[in-house]
Formats: C-alpha cells, sequence, structure tokens
C-alpha cells in the first residue's frame, strides 16, 4: 500500500456508492506525492497569502486528465463537480477563479513548473522507474539511462497574421510561431514544435519549444543541455534519434561532450577501400574481421582476424605470418573515433547493442500510444498564446505523463506503457 500524502474533505458520498472509474480518480490523486508540489509552491509565495496553494496544480491535473479546454471552464466544473474539489482538496464553497490560474502562471514562471516536473521524475528515479532492466540488451552495455526524442506539432491560438520581409519569410509577434512544414494531422500552417527527451519506458525528461519550421535536430543538443543541467545525479548511457539526426556533428558531440553513446539510424554510408559494405576492415587479405572490443577510453575500437583463413580452402596459396601466432585473435586492427564517428565509433550498425536499441525505437513508434495520445490531448486543448505560455502548458503534460506512469506502477507493479518489460 503506497503512502498517501493527499488531506482530502469531507465528501458527501459513501465510498461504498462510487463507480469503480470514481474510485479510481480518487486514488490517482491519492498517489500524489505532495511534497513535489507543495516544495515549489511554498517558495514560490514568499509574500502575501498562499491562497490556494497545491490544490491549484492539482486542478489543472484535473484539467488534463479530463480533457477540459480553458482555466475558465476548468473553474466552472470545479464550482459544479463535488468530485473535482475533494481531489483538489477545495473547500466547497472556496473556488477559484480563471484568473487565479494566471496569477499561479505569472507566479511559478517556466522555470516553477520545471522543478515541480523535476520532483515527479525524482520520485519516479526513486521507484527505479527510469532505468528499467531490459532483459534483451546485452548484459555489458553500458550502465545508464536510455533516451529517446521526440517531437510534437502544436497548433497555436495566436494571430496568424504576420508580416513578410524581403526574403519572403515571415515575423510574427509571438516568436515562437512562424509558418512551418505540413502536419499529417492538422492543416495549420503556423504552430509550435515541442522538443522532449524521454526514457526508453516514456517518462518525459526535458521538454522545450521552438517553432514549427525549425528542424528536431536543432534542439537535441539545448536538449541535453538542460537535462545534464537539471538532473545531475542522474547517469546516462544511450540515446536513440531518428536518421534525420545522421550528422557527423551530432555523432561526435554527443559522445564528446554528454559521455552519451548515440544510436542513429542511418542514412547510406559508404566505407573506403579496405573495409566491407558493412563497415568491417579487410586484412592484408582481404579476409573480413570480426570485433574483438571497444576501447571508450582510447575512442578506438579494435578488430580482429581470428584466423578465418584457416576455414578456406585456398589459404593455402599464401602464407599470412599471423597465422602462427599462438593466440586464436591473430591480425588486430584498430579503427578510430576521430576519423569518422558515424563510421567508426562508439556504437556501429553491426553491433548487437545497436540492432537491440534500433528495434526499440521501431517498436516505441509504432506503439508509442500513451505518449502520442497525451501530445494530442495537449494539442486539443492548447488555449495559451505566448512561448512561455505554451512551455508551461506542454510542461503540465509531462507532469501528468510522469504520474500516470508512476500510478500504473503502484497499482499494478507496470514498469511501462510503451514496451513490455
Amino acid at each position: 500500500m503506497p503512502d498517501y500524502q493527499l488531506r482530502l474533505g469531507v465528501f458527501s458520498k459513501s465510498y461504498s456508492d462510487l463507480t469503480d472509474n470514481e474510485k479510481e480518480f480518487i486514488t490517482y490523486f491519492l498517489r500524489i506525492k505532495m511534497d513535489c508540489i507543495s516544495s515549489v509552491i511554498d517558495s514560490s509565495y514568499t509574500t502575501g497569502p498562499h491562497g490556494y496553494g497545491s490544490s491549484l496544480v492539482l486542478s489543472r491535473i484535473i484539467k488534463i486528465k479530463e480533457r477540459i479546454s480553458t482555466d475558465r471552464e476548468l473553474s466552472d466544473k470545479l464550482k459544479r463537480n463535488e468530485l473535482y474539489r475533494f481531489v483538489s482538496n477545495l473547500d466547497d464553497h472556496r473556488v477559484p477563479s480563471h484568473n487565479t490560474y494566471n496569477s499561479l502562471r505569472k507566479r511559478l514562471g517556466v522555470e516553477g513548473y520545471r522543478q515541480i516536473h523535476s520532483n515527479f521524475v525524482r520520485q519516479a528515479d526513486s521507484l527505479g522507474l527510469l532505468n528499467p532492466d531490459i532483459s534483451a540488451l546485452p548484459k555489458n552495455r553500458k550502465d545508464g539511462i536510455i533516451l529517446i526524442a521526440d517531437s510534437t506539432f502544436l497548433k497555436t491560438t495566436s494571430s496568424t497574421k504576420g508580416i513578410r520581409t524581403d526574403d519572403g519569410t515571415w515575423l510574427f509577434k509571438d516568436e515562437s510561431i512562424a509558418f512551418g512544414r505540413p502536419h499529417h494531422k492538422h492543416k495549420y500552417p503556423v504552430g509550435h514544435r515541442a522538443q522532449t527527451l524521454m526514457t526508453i519506458n516514456g517518462i518525459p525528461l526535458v521538454s522545450l519549444l521552438g517553432k514549427a519550421s525549425e528542424s528536431d535536430k536543432q534542439f537535441i543538443f539545448p536538449l541535453l543541455d538542460a537535462l545534464i543541467e537539471r538532473y545531475p545525479y542522474l547517469k546516462f548511457s544511450y540515446i536513440i534519434l531518428d536518421r534525420i539526426y545522421d550528422s557527423e556533428e551530432i555523432h561526435q558531440g554527443i559522445y564528446e561532450y554528454y559521455e552519451i553513446v548515440p544510436i542513429i539510424i542511418r542514412k547510406k554510408m559508404v566505407y573506403p577501400k579496405g573495409f566491407t559494405k558493412d563497415g568491417l576492415p579487410l586484412c592484408p587479405f582481404n579476409y573480413p574481421m570480426r570485433r574483438k572490443g571497444i576501447d571508450y577510453a582510447n575512442r578506438r575500437t579494435q578488430y580482429c582476424c581470428f584466423k578465418t583463413c584457416l576455414n578456406d580452402k585456398d589459404q593455402l596459396l599464401f602464407d599470412c605470418k599471423h597465422m602462427h601466432k599462438k593466440t586464436k585473435f591473430g591480425y588486430s586492427f584498430y579503427t578510430l573515433f576521430e576519423a569518422g564517428y558515424r563510421k567508426y565509433g562508439p556504437a556501429l550498425p553491426t553491433m548487437v547493442i545497436y540492432r537491440k536499441l534500433k528495434s526499440y525505437r521501431t517498436c516505441i513508434e509504432r506503439t508509442y500510444g500513451l505518449f502520442k495520445e497525451n501530445r494530442y490531448r495537449m494539442e486539443m486543448n492548447n488555449t495559451y498564446t505566448g512561448h512561455d505560455n505554451v512551455l508551461m502548458h506542454v510542461i503540465d503534460h509531462d507532469i501528468v505523463l510522469t504520474q500516470d506512469i508512476i500510478n500504473d506502477f503502484l497499482s499494478s507493479g507496470k514498469l511501462s506503457p510503451v514496451i513490455k518489460l
């Protein structure tokens, strides 16, 4: 039984009279660790009355869970729905107006929302949800959290009127919007793009907001910078990315500056003479070699021939001095990362860890039901204007998605809503 921290008021109905959905709804809010919210709210309201305090954040979680469109509609439903007031710990005669939520955003700001979300992530880490054991991966894999990057288009409610400059670009009052590429679901030419780094099992860690016209790969380094700054106590091992990120600069930057191994879906690669089409080096007699190991400290990969030529009936035609070595490895050869991070390391398409994690990326893209549902839900009830307001709206949904996964774990022991663990 989890440690319930939420202090609820008086409810007119008996618990036995509630429906199963109402019981699950109450249990969900009982499982919210209030310290994640109250520690930030209390520090943000250093002067003046605390007002509704953490109840405002709880009611915003209701807004997302119940797909309520606006703050005004939320305030109205809080007045009419006793269950909503009950789980928000609000008094029957004291319900916040829609303007109160605007004051909350001004008080907390983007940083306050980030702190609340970071507290929920910290709780998920304490439950072992950030780095679950995946039996299908090699046992000698690098230890740490496996990351995935994702982005989502958000339609904007800002004015679509802009000023067209001489070079053909458009300028809007809200700098976070621009004419972007057509969206597969919406026909809106103007919008935002929410960029998120999450764990392999679906917990969002960092979100940023940019123009819909900007490429995803422009955000990978700012996302990683924010990740390292926000979670200095966490260790990260791999990051799985689409082929749009497949460039030498990104491969090198992720490994050199963040010490994370990039697993990037590769575009076509052409290796120089002396290598197979799959990137395996050839011995002096043109036999493909096999990988012996990766020396991460010296940034190189070692290959050995393992005397494969002994299995070839034509090997008697030549005499290789490495055939007479006592060790089974034979001829050795090193490829250096600096010669080309895309082609020579630290993660190559021929490696087991690459193939395993690549398959998870495909699986996640196909079965990412909860996260995509959360993002589209976020898009449907986005009525905010301005970069910071929309970004806080995005982080609101990250908070709820994190709590959804925590709640699933506490209720059923399920580690992920998107992959089988």
